[in-house]
This record gives C-alpha cells, sequence and structure tokens, in this order.
C-alpha cells in the first residue's frame, strides 16, 4: 500500500463539515499535567471528558467542556480554569477568559475555514556546574496552521540551537550551532471524536507514567510517521495504529498498535504492542495493525521462503492500567515484554516494569499534587543483535534511561493560585555499563537480567523549582539544585557533587 494513496482514501468517506478545533494538545505540554488532575476525580457534566488520557496526543475538541468550567472549586477547579484560558485560543467565543493571550493572526471565513500565526521566544538555559549551555530548540518559534473543513495543515518551525548540527547539515550562521527545524509539523484529518488521521513529525506517548512510559514515550526522539485513532464509544475504547521511519537511509521502521479502555469512571486499561523491522518502506501488513506483529513476520516468511532474517523483528509488547482507589489519589503500573524466554533459554529474559502514586488536595486555599514512581528496566531491554534494536536518534522509543537502569522519582507540587507554581522533586537513579547498543548473542552464556553490568553508577538528585505562568503565552520558570553521584562515570569508588540550574523561558503571541 503506498502511503500517497492515504489522502484519497480519506476524501472518499469525508462527511460534511464541523466548525470545532482540530488542533492537537502537544505532547509534554504542562498542561498535561492538569488533565492528570482532573482524572483523579470522579467526571461530571461541567468537567472536560478525558476519553484516552494514557494516549496522547489528544485534540482539544476532545476536551470540550461548558461555560461553568471556570465555576469549579478545589484542586481541580484549578486544572480547569488552566485549561480555560488555554482553550480560549481555540474557541473564538472564550476570547474574554482571564489571562487568555489571543495569537498573533487569528482569522475565520466562511466554508470553515480558518487561518492561525503564532510566534514566540522560547528555551532553556541550563547550569551544570562546570558549563552553561542553552538546550535544543531554544530561539524564535513560529507557529502556523490552516485549517479547512475537516483538513488541519500545522507547521511548528524554531531557529535556534541544535547541538552537533555541523556534523550533518549546514548551521544558518556559520560557526555556530544555530539551525532551522521542527519537531511538530503534520497534516491531519478528523471526524470529530470520532476518528482521525495524522501523518507529520512529532512525539507521542502511551502509557500512564509521568516521568515516561515503557513502549512509546514522551521522551523520546521526534518520529515521522503516520498515526490512526478511532473511538468506539459504546465501549468507552480507543484503538490506535502508529507507524514510522526511524532510519530513512537505512529502511528502517517502526509500527505500533495500542488499545485503551475505560470499563469504569475510575478504571484505564491499555495493552499495546510494537515492532521495529527494515524495509524500504511501509509494509501493508504492518501498516494495517489488525493482526499481531509476531504473525506478520510468518506471513513475510511464507511470502519470500528462504529469507528469514530479512523479515526479522523485534516485537515488544505493554500492558498498563491505572485505578483511581478515591477521590484526589490514583495509583497506576505498566509492564513491558521484550524477550521472555522465545524459543531458547540462551535468549535472556528483558522486560521492564513501573508503579506509580498520584494525589491531589487543598491545603486551605492552596493545591497540592504529587507523584512517586518507580521504573525497572532489565539488562539488554530494547537492544537487539540483528540490529533493530528500539532507539531513534540514539535515544530509546521508550524509557529514558534505557536498560539495565532504576530510578525512582518524587514530586510534590504547591499551587498558590493560578500563576503560580512550586515543586519539590528529589530522585535516585542506578545505571549498569550497558547500553542499549549492548546487545547479548544467543551463543553467549547470559547473566541474570535482573542484574545490572559492571560498576554501577548511582546518582541522587535534589531540586526545587519556582514557576509564574500568569497567561496562555507568559511562562517563566527557574530550577536549581544539587546532584550527588557514586561511582561516576562507572568508575569504582569515583564521587562527584555539583550544583545545577536551568532557566527556562516561553514568551508566545
Amino acid at each position: 500500500m503506498r502511503l500517497r494513496t492515504l489522502p484519497f482514501l480519506i476524501v472518499l468517506c469525508a462527511a460534511p463539515a464541523f466548525a470545532s478545533p482540530a488542533q492537537f494538545l502537544p505532547v509534554g505540554d504542562p498542561l498535561e499535567a492538569e488533565l492528570r488532575v482532573l482524572d483523579l476525580y470522579e467526571p461530571a457534566p461541567t468537567r472536560p471528558a478525558l476519553p484516552h488520557l494514557n494516549s496522547r496526543p489528544l485534540q482539544w475538541i476532545e476536551l470540550r467542556g461548558d461555560s461553568s468550567w471556570g465555576t469549579a472549586s478545589g484542586a481541580r477547579g484549578l486544572a480547569l480554569r488552566r485549561l480555560e484560558r488555554a482553550r480560549a485560543r481555540e474557541w473564538a467565543a472564550d476570547a474574554h477568559t482571564i489571562g487568555a493571550t489571543p495569537r498573533l493572526l487569528q482569522r475565520d471565513w466562511p466554508d470553515d475555514l480558518r487561518v492561525e500565526l503564532s510566534t514566540g521566544l522560547e528555551g532553556a538555559r541550563t547550569w551544570d556546574g562546570r558549563a552553561s549551555d542553552w538546550a535544543d530548540g531554544s530561539g524564535l518559534h513560529v507557529r502556523t496552521a490552516l485549517r479547512m473543513e475537516r483538513w488541519l495543515a500545522y507547521s511548528h518551525l524554531y531557529v535556534g540551537q541544535l547541538a552537533g548540527v555541523r556534523a550533518f547539515s549546514d548551521a544558518v550562521v556559520y560557526g555556530t550551532d544555530l539551525a532551522a527545524g521542527t519537531e511538530e509539523s503534520w497534516l491531519s484529518y478528523t471526524s470529530g471524536t470520532r476518528w482521525s488521521a495524522q501523518i507529520g513529525r512529532g512525539r507521542w506517548h502511551w502509557g500512564p507514567g509521568e516521568e515516561g512510559s515503557l513502549l512509546l514515550s514522551k521522551t523520546s526522539a521526534p518520529l515521522t510517521g503516520l498515526m490512526l485513532h478511532t473511538r468506539i464509544e459504546p465501549w468507552r475504547a480507543d484503538l490506535f495504529l502508529f507507524d514510522a521511519t526511524t532510519q530513512p537511509g537505512r529502511g528502517e521502521q517502526l509500527a505500533a498498535h495500542r488499545l485503551e479502555w475505560q470499563p469504569r469512571s475510575w478504571a484505564r486499561v491499555g495493552v499495546a504492542e510494537a515492532a521495529r523491522y527494515r524495509s524500504s518502506g511501509w509494509q501493508g501488513l504492518y501498516l494495517a495493525g489488525v493482526i499481531p506483529y509476531s504473525v506478520v513476520q510468518r506471513l513475510l516468511d511464507q511470502d519470500s521462503p528462504g529469507t528469514p532474517e530479512a523479515n526479522r523483528n523485534n516485537v515488544m509488547m505493554s500492558f498498563d492500567a491505572s485505578v483511581r482507589v478515591a477521590d484526589g489519589s490514583r495509583i497506576y503500573g505498566e509492564l513491558l515484554l521484550d524477550d521472555v524466554h522465545a524459543r531458547t533459554a540462551q535468549v535472556p529474559n528483558k522486560y521492564g516494569w513501573q508503579a506509580g502514586w498520584d494525589g491531589a488536595s487543598e491545603i486551605g486555599e492552596a493545591r497540592v499534587t504529587w507523584n512517586a514512581e518507580y521504573t525497572w528496566m532489565s539488562r539488554w531491554t530494547y537492544s537487539s543483535f540483528y540490529g533493530r534494536s528500539h532507539e531513534a536518534q540514539g535515544r530509546p522509543i521508550g524509557w529514558f534511561e534505557g536498560p539495565g537502569t532504576r530510578r525512582l522519582h518524587l514530586r510534590a507540587t504547591a499551587d498558590p493560585g493560578r500563576d503560580l507554581q512550586c515543586t519539590l522533586l528529589a530522585s535516585r537513579t542506578e545505571r549498569g555499563e550497558e547500553s542499549i547498543d549492548d546487545a547479548i548473542t544467543p551463543d553467549t552464556p547470559p547473566p541474570s537480567p535482573a542484574s545490572l553490568a559492571g560498576v554501577v553508577e548511582r546518582e541522587r538528585t535534589l531540586e526545587g523549582e519556582l514557576r509564574w505562568w500568569p497567561a496562555t503565552g507568559i511562562d517563566v520558570s527557574v530550577r536549581a539544585g544539587r546532584a550527588w553521584l557514586e561511582n561516576a562515570a562507572h568508575v569504582a569508588d569515583a564521587e562527584d557533587a555539583r550544583w545545577r540550574a536551568t532557566f527556562a523561558l516561553r514568551l508566545v503571541r
């Protein structure tokens, strides 16, 4: 199936136009934290539906509330007021909302035609105790969108810092790391909340984790791919198909599908599968996503006997669940299975798991939220000795710390009001010497995958953050803290301690 036929197939099943925003809330947007707070409470007519919170991105049309959003009180009331001022950019009727800043240009015409333009200065300056530098993407950002009926063309370009750009491209200014780039630009078609299609470059996140997830995480490098989503409202279920190219020059492909089901208002369950395979283009059976990927490999072997290595894939599965145990409290977990004694004991078990707890409460007029999350990854997870590692641009597509790691993350946040936020963060991380590139071959006697390789580096961090967010287009934060390292850089008994700080700024119009 050729990709260029997709728009024609969509046009054939097009329905009448509708006047509703089709913008996606970017994965990793600060508003996702407010959605997590809302999910800690029983839904009501005055709160937006959260159909697939653990499968993102979400469309703004899926978060449509009513005029009483701002009248809610307590922890969820603050979350709703922050969402309300952000949605004012999408619905002209809400433009009067306090703290809402309009885009630089936003014009509507008959026949559901709309043009949007937004510009801004965004970025962060980090200091690690020895040197400071701008984070990638820091600079001038320009967002443009053109909507016509159910189609939306969206482009988010920046001119700014991109470390190492001269190794693979020309810099905008000679001798610097200034580059023009994008991490989210796409073309989409939507049928309201029933189904949608998106093709382009961006990030996706499947799972309930706050810092990251295990199969497809917001912490991965941006991916260029196709996402298809359909909502089965009677069952309160959502189906997703995702196909991406991780290395175009080598024909390295990624296919993934997921089902998220909400059997009760207080429970969400998800199951997903991903496969890394090699092909000159997206294979039809992977693109369709209607059968298990292990079966796809057998069918391809059957169609082309004598070439099993060419069709070999690396398949992983994940299972996740989140349960609201009481108003203001939710527990969640995710299990990743890479290899579990597939055909021989010479192939080690490769797996990982994550467990967490979200909570929210009020102390006087202030809202307090917290998160505790522990992630455990076995050795060799994501790696492949035959070249199908679960990575893109040298970074895991799943858990950002990679294989052979353990991490405890703690967060406590106090919000005195809508504009100010104070956060305390602590973490403890253990890292073995192996990386995602250190795959084990079947003829190598495997040590226990539950062990950590070599000299284990241990890092403890404690940080505080102050954030001022008075309007949609103004977001300023300062974070400072200290990190302590044992066996630094995997050198036995080497210790290191350093202060570190980050200043982040987002001025958008």
